[in-house]
């Protein structure tokens, strides 16, 4: 459907005032650690709290009462105390290894867990307590049974945002969270090859992020399709290309994985303004329609970072402070679930967001791939690659060049111990 008027399509509310936001009440759940022996939750395994300790359990339904993150991949709906390892956005066993330990049960030597669980339980708590203290909450058994901890966070945002029906098949199409590039060339590794995970500093890429100004007044079609009529930041654009690619090789074409996103099969036609102004470095564009935005601004202030999280540069250091700042700005960055269409419908907000993350994990492909690297995917600050074995120096100078904060070394370290895989 065509829109005539500038103003036509506004979407964007009133900001509640303070009185309006809920306040915090009742007590928020204690975040528990389980480790299924066989990853099934049909099977036991150990589980730990820092209130109850360690204890066995026979399956899953044995767990009750806490918010039980655990080491499955996906836990059924029927278990509503229970979490997968992507409850934090990063898996249990990768948060682990940011501390330093192997997330492995309970492994007891000299009296002292070596599994790994009592670390993790901490690092989770410490994060629970963060949320409690940025953000308000009314009703932890509906605020806290969310799958992720983005969702739990965005269900205490006030919402400012609604649908804007004229460009809901543009936002469809212009959103993309993780890139994973096609076609790469196969490679053989030796048996010292490591798959690491280069990851900015969440706090960081979370304030980087949320700078991003986004569409704040109403759509209307873009009568002036010449490129220089959609660049302007100060007038957001949703633009339907045709990409012919140019000063880009096969391998980069490749690493950009325009539309190659896990979650989303469609073929995309449609980008955001911050896509479209880096795609020009490698591509030829053919405007085929647009829309245009009266108005660009960042979120208010209602919706930015808690101070609690970022308001002091050495929150910077704080895992936790990452955990709940990346959860931030990703249940932002979340398409919104329409019951009536049972579909998820994406926001400008999302699109502008995945737009900006997208650019900044591109560039740390980009320079990953430069250094020999065979980047297997990238999105949410980071970047996924295969590199042959390095000595510690030589990975730190890696992370160096991506703008990564530090390497993950231990996320799969294929050995002679445990063969290629």
């Amino acid at each position: 459907m065509a829109i005539t008027q500038a103003r036509q399509g506004s979407y964007r509310t009133s900001v509640p005032t303070e009185e309006e936001l809920p306040t915090a009440v009742g007590n928020a759940p204690e975040f528990g650690v389980a480790h299924f022996d066989l990853q099934d939750v049909t099977s036991g395994g150990i589980c730990y709290s820092t209130h109850g300790g360690f204890r066995r359990f026979q399956s899953g339904g044995d767990l009750m009462n806490l918010i039980w993150v655990t080491n499955l991949d996906v836990v059924p709906k029927q278990l509503p105390s229970l979490r997968s390892n992507k409850f934090l956005q990063t898996k249990l066993t990768t948060l682990a290894e940011d501390l330093g330990v192997e997330l492995t049960g309970f492994k007891q030597v000299n009296g002292v867990d070596k599994g790994g669980m009592v670390d993790v339980a901490r690092v989770l708590n410490h994060t629970r307590d963060l949320v409690v203290a940025a953000y308000p909450w009314k009703a932890p058994d509906r605020e806290w049974n969310k799958p992720r901890l983005s969702e739990c966070i965005a269900e205490l945002l006030p919402s400012v945002e609604r649908s804007v029906p004229q460009i809901e098949v543009a936002l469809r199409g212009a959103y993309q969270s993780w890139s994973s590039p096609q076609m790469q060339q196969k490679m053989m590794y030796d048996r010292g090859s490591r798959m690491i995970y280069f990851r900015r500093n969440r706090v960081q890429h979370a304030l980087d992020v949320m700078r991003t100004p986004v569409p704040t007044s109403g759509w209307y079609l873009q009568p002036f399709l010449h490129l220089d009529n959609l660049l302007d930041p100060g007038q957001p654009t949703l633009v339907e290309v045709a990409i012919e690619w140019r000063h880009a090789d096969a391998d980069t074409v490749s690493l950009i994985a325009f539309g190659a996103d896990a979650s989303n099969t469609t073929i995309r036609r449609w980008v955001s303004q911050i896509e479209l102004i880096w795609l020009l470095k490698y591509a030829r564009i053919t405007v085929l329609s647009a829309y245009a935005a009266n108005a660009a601004a960042p979120l208010p202030s209602q919706l930015q970072l808690p101070n609690v999280i970022a308001g002091d540069p050495v929150y910077q250091l704080s895992i936790p402070h990452g955990l709940v700042a990346e959860a931030h700005w990703a249940g932002l960055a979340r398409p919104i679930y329409n019951r009536a269409k049972r579909q998820s419908d994406p926001t400008t907000t999302s699109v502008w967001y995945r737009a900006m993350d997208r650019a900044i994990s591109f560039q740390m492909a980009l320079a990953a791939k430069e250094l020999g690297g065979n980047v297997t995917g990238y999105g949410s600050g980071g970047v996924q690659v295969r590199m042959e074995n390095m000595s510690v120096q030589q990975l730190l100078e890696v992370a160096d060049a991506v703008g990564a904060s530090h390497p993950c070394l231990a996320s799969e370290i294929v050995g002679r111990e445990r063969g290629d895989s």
